[in-house]
């Protein structure tokens, strides 16, 4: 029996041997969010090494990560749609390669203590009647001369102008604090600005300290971004069947934990914690598919995404995108950079439609 089980040992030894010695090495930069760190999910259930990719993580912080791709310290890293516009303008050719959620989770915090006259969105959709824009300027009329706290490289800077496009307001009027995004509760909280717009676990944290939200996303779908991880398109035409495999890997991920939750959701949490990222999974019950919308598999991708009538036309956002940031002087006009440059994200999905690839079902 000894004899035998030393056998089985010594094959299994030679097949991951054998696996280490075959597989694809990918560098990931990685930031400290719910979304992006569905990535160990998917290590947690053996997709990656199932797709012969070996991954590596360098974490940091979203800017860092955008950082890192651009100085080809890693191959793929945490970015969005505005992030890809900025890199392109600076002669960069990154894009979005990797899909993985659509942020609507966007609020503008502030301290009602601090502002009792203001009045939120929602109250001021009551007393408009239900006029969506009417509401959305007179809720941003208010706060003119506020300081406004947030990441001018993450794709919330984007969301906040395009708010003041809908509501025809000028930037100008409002003090516009570039922070890091772990940076902006505490200035929040000790009143050094007047709103933060933020990832996710910013807004928890204030939400839980008894900030009140001003105005969010859902009130301007236009501001909903595309994120996930980017690539360079040199390294993507490069290594292509290796950016399927990472596409295939991220649907099934997704895929597993729209089923899971119960197990994937403790994962995430877990990993944010170690990165110093306060979050208990319990939070993620009220931001999964609701304050981020997930690519559910090819399918969902290309009627929501794809589709001129999907609720996240990529053509649309990246136009606006575009739109917004060269009313700020921030890239050129015209651009003249294809759209479909900057999201290889489409040709990516569709050759794997074309191979019959829909998404792990199965558990």
């Amino acid at each position: 029996m000894k004899k035998y089980l030393s056998y089985i040992t010594a094959i299994i030894t030679i097949f991951f041997v054998s696996f280490n010695a075959h597989a694809v090495k990918v560098k990931m930069g990685l930031s400290a969010f719910q979304d992006v760190h569905s990535t160990f999910v998917g290590l947690d259930r053996g997709f990656w090494a199932e797709e012969g990719i070996e991954l590596e993580i360098v974490y940091t912080d979203w800017p860092g990560a955008n950082e890192l791709g651009v100085a080809d310290q890693v191959d793929i890293w945490t970015t969005s749609d505005a992030d890809v516009v900025l890199h392109n303008a600076a002669g960069v050719d990154s894009t979005l390669a990797f899909p993985l959620f659509y942020f609507a989770g966007g609020g503008l915090m502030f301290d009602p203590n601090v502002h009792p006259d203001w009045v939120s969105y929602d109250e001021n959709m009551e007393i408009h009647g239900g006029d969506v824009d009417e509401a959305i300027k007179a809720t941003l009329e208010q706060a003119k001369g506020a300081k406004v706290g947030v990441s001018s490289g993450g794709a919330e800077y984007s969301a906040f102008i395009l708010m003041l496009e809908r509501g025809n307001l000028d930037p100008a009027d409002y003090e516009i604090i570039d922070l890091a995004q772990e940076d902006m509760p505490p200035a929040l909280l000790s009143g050094s600005i007047d709103i933060q717009i933020s990832g996710i676990p910013q807004r928890l944290a204030v939400l839980k300290e008894g900030m009140k939200t001003l105005m969010d996303q859902t009130a301007v779908p236009e501001t909903v971004a595309h994120a996930g991880f980017g690539a360079k398109r040199s390294w993507v035409d490069e290594n292509f069947e290796t950016a399927k495999a990472i596409e295939r890997v991220i649907l099934k991920t997704l895929s597993f934990i729209k089923r899971n939750p119960d197990y994937s959701f403790p994962i995430i949490a877990e990993n944010l914690r170690k990165q110093g990222t306060p979050y208990e999974s319990e939070w993620l019950y009220g931001v999964w598919d609701s304050m981020e919308h997930f690519v559910n598999g090819v399918d969902w991708y290309n009627s929501k995404v794809v589709a001129s009538d999907g609720t996240f036309y990529w053509k649309d956002r990246f136009e606006g995108v575009i739109s917004s940031l060269q009313k700020e002087d921030k890239v050129p006009s015209p651009y003249n950079v294809p759209l479909e440059d900057l999201t290889y994200g489409l040709k990516i999905v569709n050759a794997l439609e074309s191979e019959g690839f829909k998404t792990r079902m199965d558990n």
